[in-house]
């Protein structure tokens, strides 16, 4: 009851008319002859995100200004798309990086218990697709009519049954071709109507449902508070100190190796190289592996509650980052190597950006572990992850790539 108190105070009315003007725009853009990527994802999620942002300035809840900066990198990520021509991979990635930084920044303007963190990424289905149909109910609003007129409830009823008649009629035609003929042919008698004209109806409702019950949705969260649990585990000093000395004898095997390898082969092994060779033989690989020492490190930086007081595991950790660091130096080596001989490449210039944020992530764990990290973390770390994927999008395209070759 108290929530729906909230959401009447609302001005619903606008809500409904901004959902409605969004949803036609989205419809409009769909049908103009342009890049099917920017008219499908991008222009929609510029005018959803500048539907909430005009909705959350008019609605009276209070605002955390801070959250602010993060619309930089949203809008850096979504011009990009009209500046240059964007890889495949990161078109990709934007799919799913986009509405989740859009989640952070609508969670954070709106809710000052909140705070950029490891769950932050599950924001996301706090918007969506929570309440998708049943936020609707708040439509009834509206009307001071306690269980609202006939009217509007068959609109209700539309704005959820069309959406999910076509649905079951789309698939029930795909499974059976006779039904498929059968709706074919009714559908062919019926006058000027195309299978285009009803896909625009559903982009209308769904893109009308999306924005109404995700801006219901920004509201209610507006005054939760973060639920996520952030107290530390346990985990037996004994254990932990066991992996971490079998994993770094591991890596001091490996560096032996490898300085035998690029020296006098101190260890006679009858194994030759060419510099292509060493280059490219397990590159890969060896990003898996110091990705694999990163989750290792902050688990018990982060996560484990003894690692503070525990000066045996704190050096076994500095070690193991300093090991670390040395195989991204190595990663380093070999892809150069690998670039002065074959040239630049957008993913070999990718590999040595996510390489330079590795190996800033590296340092960064030296100083928590040694207790002089004496920064906001989890801002710090995100800033960097928000950077370096920018600087990808922006960097790693053909006439870049074409730049630094000459």
């Amino acid at each position: 009851m108290e929530e729906e108190i909230k959401i009447k105070k609302d001005n619903i009315k606008i809500i409904v008319l901004v959902s409605i003007i969004t949803a036609i725009l989205i419809d409009v853009f769909h049908n103009i002859k342009i890049d099917s990527y920017l008219k499908d994802f991008i222009i929609p999620l510029i005018l959803i995100l500048t539907s909430y942002i005009l909705l959350i300035l008019k609605n009276k809840m209070e605002k955390n200004k801070k959250s602010y900066i993060l619309l930089i990198p949203i809008f850096l990520i979504l011009l990009s798309n009209f500046i240059l021509k964007v890889d495949d991979v990161n078109k990709f990635l934007n799919v799913f990086i986009l509405p989740t930084l859009m989640s952070i920044f609508l969670i954070l303007l709106t809710n000052k218990n909140y705070e950029i963190g490891l769950q932050s990424p599950r924001w996301i289905f706090k918007l969506f697709p929570k309440g998708l149909f049943s936020n609707l109910k708040f439509i009834k609003t509206i009307n001071n009519k306690p269980n609202g007129n006939k009217t509007l409830n068959i609109v209700f009823g539309l704005l959820i049954g069309i959406p999910i008649g076509l649905l079951i009629l789309s698939l029930l035609m795909s499974a059976d071709r006779y039904f498929g003929a059968f709706m074919n042919n009714l559908i062919s008698v019926l006058p000027n109507i195309k299978f285009s004209q009803i896909f625009n109806v559903f982009i209308l409702i769904f893109g009308f449902i999306i924005t109404f019950t995700c801006f219901v949705n920004i509201i209610k969260n507006s005054t939760k508070k973060d639920d996520i649990k952030k107290d530390k585990k346990e985990i037996n000093p004994t254990i932990s100190s066991t992996i971490l000395i079998i994993v770094n004898s591991v890596f001091a095997i490996f560096i032996i190796s490898e300085i035998s390898k690029l020296t006098n082969n101190f260890l006679q092994l009858p194994i030759k190289y060419t510099y292509a060779e060493y280059a490219r033989e397990g590159f890969f690989q060896l990003l898996i592996v110091t990705s694999i020492n990163f989750l290792l490190i902050i688990y018990h930086l982060y996560i484990v509650k003894f690692i503070k007081n525990n000066i045996f595991i704190k050096n076994l950790l500095i070690l193991l980052i300093s090991f670390s660091i040395i195989l991204i130096f190595n990663s380093y080596y070999r892809m150069f190597l690998y670039v002065n001989a074959y040239s630049f490449t957008i993913l070999r210039l990718q590999v040595l950006l996510f390489l330079t944020m590795e190996l800033i992530f590296f340092v960064l764990l030296i100083f928590k572990s040694i207790n002089k990290l004496k920064i906001k973390e989890n801002i710090v770390y995100t800033t960097i992850l928000i950077t370096f994927y920018i600087l990808n999008i922006y960097l790693c395209t053909n006439n870049f790539i074409k730049l630094i070759s000459k």
